[in-house]
């Protein structure tokens, strides 16, 4: 086998059957990696493309219509028989082609296992010696101050393709569909008149302050005549957040935290007018969407993480710090370029923004 660090671009002469990607991360990480998939039929149409992503994140990629299957691996507890069998089943697969995006040893280790003739993977801090045998071509890691849409095709133009119109696409079946305008027309609600306000994240330290959460709530609903559905997951962290926002709030939102899968959050956010959240997979699922999304934006770098595509606002503080990549100040898992982030500072941002005005 070639082992080597691919110094330039490789001309797309070869024609692959059966290609799998690895994207071994959280929701909104495998969402911004599907343009991959569009990119790799496009150049090889015939190509059937497989995703494998952990447990939980499937529903971003399920139902996308070029998508061949996804394989979900476990995150943990899995039995020694269950993980013997899904591993026996991703070596007969028999895949000419692996791309592990994820950049972890448990990536590298599906990537080795498939037997794939050719398997690319990025060349993370060197990565340890032995990954360098689960892989027949080590890349360069792409630019810091890049866009992780971008960042991912970086490994598709590898294989020599240029993606033309590299978008964000989210799908879900027609009965997703139904279960959502059920749910905005027991509230009166219709197309694009309400806004989506999704107040939680994967993490703690990427939150906002339920004060100014509220604030939002009510510049929408008493100065743009906007009713607001709040959304969020049931995880402790979010539900605890939710309820403080509620307390804080002097008019009351639409309540559906907890009761949407991530296909249904999707087709929600696709209806709303505009989406408002933090840096999180909601925030990408609006972008995926179309739907205009005012994000905030603390210790992560928007230039990596901003929603993807034209039309959306970003928020911020102004501060030599950010972005920092840390998991709030000090060690505190809270980050005061969030925490003093003041509902004015981002109400300000808003009042003129002409997605919020749209009719």
């Amino acid at each position: 086998m070639d082992f080597f660090y691919a110094k330039r671009k490789t001309k797309n002469e070869k024609r692959y059957q059966n290609i799998l990607v690895i994207k071994l991360k959280q929701p909104g990480d495998v969402l911004v990696s599907a343009p991959v998939l569009p990119a790799l039929k496009e150049a090889w149409p015939r190509a059937q493309v497989s995703y494998l992503v952990p447990k939980g994140t499937e529903e971003m990629i399920a139902d996308h219509p070029l998508l061949e299957r996804v394989y979900v691996a476990e995150r943990r507890g899995a039995s020694l028989s269950r993980t013997l069998a899904f591993l026996r089943e991703l070596r007969r697969a028999k895949f000419d082609l692996v791309l592990e995006l994820s950049g972890g040893d448990r990536g590298a280790f599906y990537a080795l296992l498939t037997g794939a003739k050719e398997r690319l993977g990025f060349a993370y801090g060197g990565r340890a010696f032995w990954n360098r045998f689960c892989f027949t071509r080590l890349l360069p890691v792409p630019p810091l101050r890049l866009h992780l849409v971008e960042h991912n095709l970086e490994m598709v133009r590898a294989l020599g393709i240029n993606p033309r119109n590299p978008g964000l696409q989210f799908f879900w079946k027609p009965e997703v569909d139904t279960r959502v305008q059920e749910l905005l027309s027991a509230h009166s609600l219709g197309p694009k008149n309400f806004a989506v306000l999704h107040p939680g994240a994967g993490w703690r330290f990427k939150c906002w302050t339920p004060e100014g959460y509220a604030r939002v709530i009510e510049f929408l609903k008493e100065k743009k005549k906007l009713p607001v559905v709040l959304t969020g997951s049931q995880a402790a962290h979010e539900q605890e957040l939710v309820a403080a926002v509620l307390k804080e709030c002097r008019v009351r939102p639409i309540n559906l935290v907890g009761r949407l899968t991530l296909k249904e959050l999707g087709a929600l956010i696709d209806k709303a007018r505009l989406f408002f959240g933090a840096d999180s997979a909601p925030m990408h699922l609006a972008a995926a969407v179309g739907t205009p999304a005012v994000a905030l934006f603390g210790p992560s770098g928007d230039f990596n993480w901003g929603p993807w595509g034209e039309g959306h606002l970003v928020v911020k503080k102004d501060w030599d710090c950010l972005p920092c990549g840390k998991d709030g100040c000090e060690g505190s898992k809270k980050s005061r370029c969030l925490i003093e982030l003041s509902a004015a500072e981002v109400l300000e941002k808003m009042e003129n923004w002409e997605a919020v005005d749209k009719r």
